[in-house]
């Protein structure tokens, strides 16, 4: 099931993962030279996972070469594990994530952002799936 995904997936993963790793930069930054900026989970930084989460989720489509689904997902995994416990948590009434300039906590975005990357490569996984079955 390592096919590689159809361009158009590729392109569409690859510009959700870009957005969200040019929303997440600038949170790591001033994580960086500031501190407080995000959450940590024991001494790491959560904006700094989900940093390199995307990097590897946006090598994995950008480069055919690298396209393995374990891979996909290991990039994947902890972004949607980190908004989806983040947004629980807010929703729960504990501020916990980095907020907007209006004030909406960017855990809601993030874990839209990583269900909206998740269905292409969903998509492409199932259509695999079913050409190898006789489908």
């Amino acid at each position: 099931m390592s096919t590689v995904p159809h361009p158009a997936i590729r392109l569409i993963v690859a510009l959700l993962a870009g957005l969200g790793l040019s929303g997440v930069l600038p949170v790591s930054w001033a994580e960086l030279m500031n501190g407080g900026a995000c959450p940590h989970l024991g001494p790491l930084p959560a904006c700094h996972l989900v940093s390199a989460a995307y990097a590897c989720v946006l090598l994995t489509v950008l480069h055919p070469k690298l396209w393995k689904p374990l891979v996909f997902f290991a990039g994947w995994l902890p972004v949607f594990m980190l908004a989806a416990f983040g947004s629980s948590l807010e929703l729960a009434g504990r501020e916990t994530c980095p907020r907007t300039a209006g004030g909406v906590p960017k855990c809601y975005f993030s874990l839209a952002l990583a269900i909206a990357v998740f269905v292409p490569v969903l998509i492409h996984i199932l259509r695999v799936r079913r050409r190898s079955n006789g489908g």
